[in-house]
């Protein structure tokens, strides 16, 4: 396992790269005393400077020139085998991108010869699967594709009789059930085998897996044979059951919650407030909830209008808004839908709701008063343009610390103020922070 010879010895070498060229595998190497990590993630390897050297091609070699390798893989495979130690925390990097990344594919695609060309790219795209090599001969050789050690055996529990039962479309109820009256899950085995076996009474149920091997076909623990495994039980919610045993009240203290918060907080808070307790805190009866505090929530609407449904409507309106910058939608809850047929706000876009809401801060507004003559001058600029709707570019040019947030917190209160939409968008979500509700400039574009 010797590397070259390279560099000054043989320029012509294929490792040789760059002007003037160099071998790209970095050798000769520096004689080393011991082994230590590399900053390129690779060891450096301790190379003794103990005076052997090997005779490889007339040119007498030593240490620096051997390549990492393993004795035991060099005699097993009988062929060259260039092992390297990989011990940075990059290495786990490296493993799992090659793991996760997904199946290799190009994009192909034959025109027929003698025949004019329209390139539609839309039309003619194909996803194709790239198969590789190594990849046909792993499964030619039916080699396993993943692995799990230890092995993970799922734990079931049920009720009596009331264990996991599987069918098909073409199997009969009277079928299914002289099938499955007899069968034994893993929970029910456990019990009989605690019955019939004293020793096995010292395992609890989880830790079954460790000391018993289950057999499909008998549907029986056995004593174990195999290596261990580890038992992972399926568990329900523990106040999943503390409410089928009536031990607790259904969505008292959420119910509780949005009773207190309606005795301080606006309607749009409270809509808020009650699409969080529909993403995070999973109620049990989301209509209950519904009709228990909809004059709360629909306060503000019902002074606007005198229509119950178009109320109701701008209500479920604003509580989809929330939902969906959670991350979710009305349509997973039990909740009445949105009337699409009546011409409501609802069809106004999220952004231009939530712009039209924003509370101008009295000392953004009276920021125009304590501008320098530079901000100033840009100021009442860029005012004038907005009040007599003349369209314009504007580019504020100054260091770091000379005031250009002060100046557009001015503008944009002042814009607001007017009942314009001014949108304060940013590059980096760091500095959108700044600005009385920035937003990066990304989100902003997907919305135009």
């Amino acid at each position: 396992m010797i590397h070259g010879p390279c560099g000054t010895l043989n320029e012509k070498c294929p490792c040789m790269q760059g002007d003037p060229p160099t071998c790209r595998f970095r050798y000769p190497r520096q004689f080393n005393e011991t082994t230590t990590q590399g900053k390129d993630a690779y060891p450096v390897y301790r190379r003794r400077y103990n005076g052997i050297v090997v005779n490889k091609q007339g040119i007498m070699m030593d240490n620096r020139w051997v390549v990492p390798y393993n004795p035991k893989w060099l005699m097993m495979f009988k062929c060259h085998l260039n092992v390297e130690v990989c011990s940075s925390i990059t290495s786990v990097k490296y493993v799992f991108k090659y793991i996760y990344k997904g199946h290799d594919k190009q994009v192909i695609h034959i025109d027929p010869d003698g025949q004019p060309v329209v390139i539609n790219e839309i039309k003619r795209f194909q996803d194709a699967r790239y198969v590789s090599a190594p990849k046909v001969a792993w499964r030619i050789f039916s080699f396993s594709l993943n692995q799990i050690h230890p092995n993970v055996i799922t734990l079931q529990l049920h009720l009596p009789n009331q264990q996991l039962v599987r069918f098909t479309d073409d199997d009969t109820m009277i079928s299914v059930v002289e099938r499955e009256r007899d069968k034994r899950s893993k929970f029910t085995a456990f019990f009989k085998m605690n019955k019939d076996n004293v020793n096995a009474r010292q395992y609890v149920y989880k830790d079954f897996p460790k000391h018993f091997t289950w057999n499909k076909q008998s549907r029986l623990w056995n004593p174990l044979k195999l290596s261990p495994a580890v038992g992972r039980l399926v568990s329900t919610n523990a106040a999943e059951a503390a409410l089928e045993r009536g031990l607790i009240e259904t969505d008292d203290s959420l119910s509780q919650c949005l009773a207190e918060a309606s005795l301080f907080q606006f309607p749009n808070a409270l809509r808020r407030l009650f699409a969080t307790i529909l993403v995070f805190c999973d109620p049990g009866d989301v209509r209950k909830l519904w009709n228990a505090h909809y004059n709360s929530l629909s306060e503000d609407y019902r002074r606007q209008y005198d229509n119950a449904d178009r109320v109701q409507n701008m209500v479920l309106t604003d509580i989809t808004v929330f939902l969906q910058s959670m991350g979710n939608k009305l349509d997973n809850f039990d909740l009445p839908t949105v009337n699409t047929d009546l011409n409501l706000q609802s069809e106004v876009f999220r952004e231009v709701q939530e712009e039209c809401s924003i509370v101008v801060e009295g000392d953004h507004l009276r920021a125009k008063e304590f501008l320098n003559p530079a901000q100033k001058y840009a100021y009442d600029e860029i005012m004038r343009h907005v009040c007599t709707d003349c369209t314009g570019v504007f580019f504020i040019d100054a260091p770091g610390g000379i005031g250009k947030t002060y100046l557009y917190k001015a503008l944009l209160a002042n814009i607001r103020k007017l009942g314009h939409i001014a949108f304060a968008t940013t590059s980096s979500g760091v500095a959108a922070n700044n600005m009385p509700r920035g937003e990066q400039l990304t989100r902003i574009s997907n919305f135009l």
